[in-house]
């Protein structure tokens, strides 16, 4: 049984989304604004589970809402990215990349994790680009170097205790959620 300190790093994240999505819904960024959701949410099952002392209760819905809601928010994110001009389709690919996923988790829940390190490569190369061609802010490659190697390099490390390498997952997460929303609050800024 896991103590129930899990739920502190769970909650970070839950308190940047709620920070987060709306902040970047009333900026129209939608796809941005639905992938910090999908963190929460699936962060906030966590917190329920483990503050509550929900645990078993909890478990099979607590890994299966952080998978399907992690891919979802990471085909949004590289979605925005792909498509970051395009306001009218914000709205049908969030509903697009919740119904992937979903999907995937159904049909072939082993390719979720290639497919999130696939999305957010995607949407990093893509950020790249963008801040060569308009001069965008280092913050979003940032955000999503941390999402990327956060996934590869510390959610199961073998260097770290279970207990520290779950709180530096959770944490690197929200950090990378904030250097995401910084720089799509920045960039809307600059340009209105």
């Amino acid at each position: 049984m896991m103590p129930a300190h899990y739920a502190l790093s769970d909650a970070a994240i839950v308190l940047v989304a709620a920070w987060a999505a709306p902040a970047l819904w009333l900026n129209r960024k939608i796809l941005p604004a639905v992938a910090m959701a999908c963190f929460g949410l699936a962060a906030s099952i966590g917190v329920v589970r483990f503050g509550a002392d929900l645990q078993a209760e909890l478990a099979a819905v607590h890994a299966a809402g952080s998978l399907v809601l992690g891919l979802a928010a990471a085909l949004m994110l590289a979605a925005a990215c792909f498509w970051h001009h395009s306001q009218r389709r914000q709205g049908y690919l969030a509903f697009a990349a919740l119904a992937a996923a979903a999907g995937t988790y159904f049909v072939a829940p082993t390719f979720i994790g290639p497919l999130f390190v696939l999305a957010l490569t995607g949407a990093l190369l893509v950020r790249i680009v963008q801040v060569f061609r308009s001069g965008s802010s280092w913050f979003g490659p940032a955000g999503l170097t941390i999402l990327l190697l956060d996934t590869l390099l510390i959610r199961r490390a073998p260097w770290l205790a279970e207990a520290s390498a779950w709180h530096a997952y959770h944490l690197l997460i929200a950090l990378g959620m904030l250097a995401l929303t910084r720089v799509d609050l920045h960039d809307r800024a600059q340009s209105t």
